[in-house]
């Protein structure tokens, strides 16, 4: 009988980690630390470097670890950053605008007063790197952070990956 409802309660339906939930609470620690409105894009990129800082030389020490291969999380994370600002949306903690280039969002005054009510070692270092976040990359242009994340994107997570040489080396 308790092993039913544990399973209920544990089902794939209920996870936290990467949900929209977990995604919608580290945006709005970047809404709370930028004036700017953000497309969709800034916001993959944004919570891309929020949670892997350290790919970026001089910053924070990042808030999750250096896994293989993460820059492909750019990829996957797109669907559920929509479904986080939905959730979001949905409870008045941002705003969105709509305008002739597109949809961009902005943190408002819930923002902030719900933001105010974390307070564990995590948050903390997620408020630090997000405004370390918006002083280095609020000032680029769409173009320029772009760019910049192409130009680096192959190199994170791929100080995992064999050296050819030393595969060769091996296998000789």
């Amino acid at each position: 009988m308790g092993e039913e409802k544990m399973s209920e309660t544990f089902s794939p339906k209920n996870e936290v980690f990467n949900s929209p939930l977990e995604v919608a609470l580290r945006l709005l620690f970047i809404f709370d630390n930028t004036t700017k409105s953000l497309d969709l894009q800034r916001l993959v990129y944004y919570n891309y470097i929020l949670i892997h800082s350290s790919d970026i030389p001089d910053a924070p020490k990042s808030v999750h670890a250096d896994l293989p291969r993460r820059f492909g999380e750019i990829l996957v994370n797109r669907k559920v950053i929509q479904k986080g600002l939905t959730l979001l949306l949905s409870k008045g903690l941002i705003d969105v605008k709509y305008l002739k280039d597109g949809i961009s969002y902005r943190g408002n005054k819930q923002t902030a007063l719900f933001i105010c009510h974390f307070d564990t070692e995590y948050s903390r270092k997620l408020a630090k790197i997000a405004d370390w976040l918006s002083s280095q990359f609020d000032s680029m242009t769409d173009k320029q952070l772009s760019d910049y994340m192409e130009k680096n994107i192959g190199k994170w997570g791929s100080e995992f990956l064999p050296n050819r040489n030393s595969l060769d080396d091996v296998y000789a």
